[in-house]
């Protein structure tokens, strides 16, 4: 090859890079006397000069230029022309030095001085040059590199090894599974027709190739193969079984093989060779991948739906304005607290606060304001209380805190730093004052409630006192209660009643979401009504009694058979019938857990009519009712008007007044019912609906049901998880959440029908994703309720109770 292109070289055949330049030199000096012709028979000798200037600058072979006149005078000179330039007096132009005569008129005006870089040199005959040399011995040594590469493939060809007969060639070739012979320097003898086909290769072209020099990759269980297994099998003269692994084929596809190999004995027991046998379980892997993964992706979506189940149940315990504990999660702890207080014989003390004038601020200043003014209390609170104080939002503007571990006369003396703390709040136009009442277990309290009704007796003092102070509860406050009634608090509770334990209320409340989360929703939400109502109606302890009563009026609906209670749409008449029976059988589940005649009574009249001829004309009527009855009748009522129903939409809230004042004197006490329209419209002009309890009762219960279906078909119990996605079903119909409930409707029948496992896996992973999708949408509304400060919602997300 070298000598052809050396022969072509000299005769000419191959371009000549010299002359190339001469011509490329010859054409430029051409346009430039022309050009600088024209210029100088104008006179325009500085458009000569900008002309030489810019050739020299474009054109990095020419080291620089000259225009001299006829008289030998230079007029112009660019680059070092007198270093660079050899002059000859006959001026005759070479491959270098080039004169180019300027012409004005017909005349010679003058000479362009060209001074080019030099052109290679040749060396070799007159012609040849370095960079042919270069070429040449490059191209030579390519091409024996690549014609003994060839050379070294072809020769292997056209000497196979004999070691296969053709009737076991034949055998081979009939197999499902790819084989492969390989003798000891690891080349291949045979690949039976299998094995040709998976690769993509025939079986002539694989015969001769190193076996391991295939495109082997690392498979996921064998990242780093210490060895082949057939050279492994010819090295231990053992068989080898059960080794996976990856092959790329001829067309970009990556194949898995199972691999065997056994060593091949001659008769004196000497290994001539291996016999491996490739298994092709690609479909399989494939298959076995998307499980792995799906199950992975499955099992993350359940730690973020455990996740997200924790971050519920801790924003299920916050007020969201405040960041402070809301009632039930105070209520709870409260238990907690007062037990290990009796059984440790610890100190436990109670604090009270209420904002002074506050519904003078809501109307001088708007609603605004006086969240705003909420707001900071409860910042306030936080921050001067200890670490070990557990601060609630009572209601309204009503803040109770709870001190473990500290004497009566200290807990006063934290109740006053309190409320400099709050006198302190910088609120502009205005500022903030409040009354404390101080609680303690020295002070004879026997019971969570009686502790706070006597810090409540104690509040009621200091405002009477002048407000804007703090006041610890003693006997003689009660004495002049009972010499000055206290207003608007008729219901007292003289009837002895027993403890009510909130966490049993809260069990009970668990169980009925499990069954029905719509109906705990509902529960809860009419708990808070009730609270609302209550104030300033009734005590401390007989409000905790409605609200518990309030929180468990439909207990009885634990009774009542799924295809009643979950049914997704209206009811008839004998259904009905059903339903009304988890009256009586609520009022049994309250008789038999709670030692408190109030509350089961509560629960039992509050479908009693004002003004008689009800349902059930046992109950009593008018003011016989008790007010807590009554209170909650109005509330449930009021709730289930303003709720949506499947088969129903809600009613706007003056659509619910309307009815209830439609009813008052008949089903509801009249006085009540505007006592409670009344709260109710100043709780609206604060801009906060009862749309988020509804969504955090379905997020959470929803979740807690997607992860125990997860959970089930962990342990593949497909009866377990054909019930729990049945049950699943109609909760979020219930709950108006029709792409859970469609989803769950589809892995229910699923797996009644023994689905196979990826449907399975496939369907549940939907929910994980619809119920991600549902926690998270409650928790960004609860996260960026009321504009909180950042720090605020990042305190409702890492405060635990």
């Amino acid at each position: 090859m070298t000598s052809a292109l050396l022969s072509a070289d000299l005769l000419g055949f191959l371009p000549n890079p010299r002359l190339a330049a001469q011509e490329g030199r010859r054409a430029l000096c051409e346009a430039l006397a022309v050009n600088c012709s024209l210029l100088a028979g104008e006179g325009q000798y500085g458009m000569i000069e900008a002309n030489l200037r810019a050739t020299v600058e474009r054109r990095g072979e020419i080291l620089s230029a000259a225009l001299r006149r006829a008289n030998k005078e230079v007029v112009i000179e660019v680059g070092e022309h007198q270093v660079h330039w050899r002059h000859r007096s006959d001026k005759t132009s070479d491959e270098d030095h080039v004169y180019v005569p300027i012409v004005a008129g017909h005349e010679t005006w003058g000479t362009v001085e060209l001074r080019f870089a030099p052109l290679s040199k040749r060396v070799l005959f007159g012609s040849l040059e370095l960079r042919s040399l270069i070429f040449f011995g490059f191209a030579g040594s390519v091409c024996l590199l690549l014609f003994s590469l060839f050379l070294s493939k072809a020769l292997a060809q056209l000497d196979p090894s004999r070691v296969v007969p053709p009737r076991v060639r034949a055998a081979l070739d009939a197999l499902a599974e790819g084989l492969l012979v390989i003798d000891g320097k690891d080349r291949i003898v045979l690949a039976n027709r299998a094995f040709a086909d998976t690769v993509g290769r025939s079986a002539e072209d694989l015969q001769g190739q190193f076996a391991s020099k295939l495109a082997w990759g690392p498979h996921p269980d064998h990242p780093q193969l210490q060895e082949f297994p057939w050279r492994e099998a010819w090295r231990c003269q053992d068989l080898k079984q059960g080794v996976p692994m990856a092959l790329k084929t001829g067309g970009g596809q990556e194949r898995t093989f199972i691999v065997n190999a056994a060593p091949i004995k001659g008769d004196k027991g000497k290994v001539r060779g291996v016999l491996a046998s490739f298994d092709d379980v690609t479909t399989l892997e494939a298959k076995r991948l998307e499980l792995m993964g799906t199950l992975q992706e499955l099992q993350d979506s359940r730690k973020e739906i455990q996740r997200q189940n924790e971050e519920l149940q801790v924003l299920a315990t916050r007020d969201p304005l405040t960041s402070c504990l809301n009632r039930r999660a105070f209520f709870d702890l409260l238990e907690t607290q007062w037990n290990a207080a009796q059984r440790h014989g610890h100190e436990l003390s109670a604090i009270l606060i209420d904002i002074d004038h506050f519904k003078s601020i809501n109307d001088q200043y708007g609603h605004s304001v006086g969240d705003t003014v909420l707001r900071k209390v409860g910042a306030s609170l936080r921050e001067t209380a200890r670490d070990t104080d557990v601060v609630c939002r009572y209601g309204g503007e009503e803040f109770c805190i709870l001190l473990p571990c500290i004497h009566f006369d200290d807990a006063y003396l934290a109740a006053e730093r309190l409320r400099e703390a709050l006198a302190a709040i910088p609120i502009q136009g205005f500022g903030i004052t409040a009354s404390l009442g101080v609680s303690s277990l020295t002070a004879g309290a026997g019971d969570p409630q009686e502790l706070l009704d006597q810090a409540d007796r104690a509040l009621y003092a200091a405002k009477n006192a002048g407000r804007n102070r703090c006041m610890k509860w003693t006997a003689s406050l009660d004495a002049d209660a009972e010499a000055k009634p206290r207003p608007s608090r008729s219901e007292s509770g003289d009837t002895q009643d027993g403890v009510i334990p909130f966490h049993a209320v809260t069990g009970l409340l668990s169980a009925l979401a499990f069954r029905d989360a719509a109906t705990a929703a509902h529960s809860s939400r009419v708990a808070e009504l009730c609270v609302i109502a209550a104030r300033g109606l009734m005590s401390v302890s007989d409000s905790y009694v409605l609200e518990m009563a309030a929180l468990l009026h439909d207990i009885g609906k634990i009774g009542v058979p799924d295809s009643i209670l979950l049914k997704p749409g209206p009811l008839t008449e004998q259904e009905w019938k059903e339903m009304n029976v988890h009256d009586r059988i609520g009022v049994e589940i309250l008789r038999s857990s709670f030692a408190s005649p109030k509350l089961a009574e509560i629960v039992e009249t509050h479908h009693a009519f004002y003004g008689g001829h009800g349902r059930n004309p046992s109950l009593p009527t008018g003011e016989e009712i008790s007010l807590g009855a009554r209170i909650l009748a109005i509330a449930d009522a009021y709730d289930a008007m303003v709720s949506d129903r499947v088969y129903r939409k809600a009613r706007s809230s003056e659509d619910a007044f309307v009815e209830l004042r439609r009813c008052a004197g008949t089903q509801f006490d009249p006085e009540l019912v505007e006592h409670f329209i009344s709260v109710i419209q100043q709780r609206n002009l604060s801009k906060r609906t009862d749309v988020q309890a509804t969504s955090k009762e379905a997020a959470l219960q929803i979740g807690i049901q997607i992860e125990q279906i997860a959970m089930a078909l962990d342990k593949q119990d497909i009866e377990g998880l054909a019930s729990l996605a049945t049950h699943l079903h109609g909760m979020a119909a219930k709950s108006s959440i029709p792409q859970i409930s469609e989803v769950a409707s589809q892995l229910a029948d699923a797996a009644s029908d023994s689905a196979e496992v990826d449907v399975l896996i496939g369907l549940t992973h939907q929910l994980l994703d619809l119920c991600r999708a549902t926690q998270r949408a409650y928790i960004d509304v609860c996260t960026h309720a009321h504009d909180q400060p950042s720090a605020d919602r990042r305190l409702v997300l890492q405060q635990t109770s």
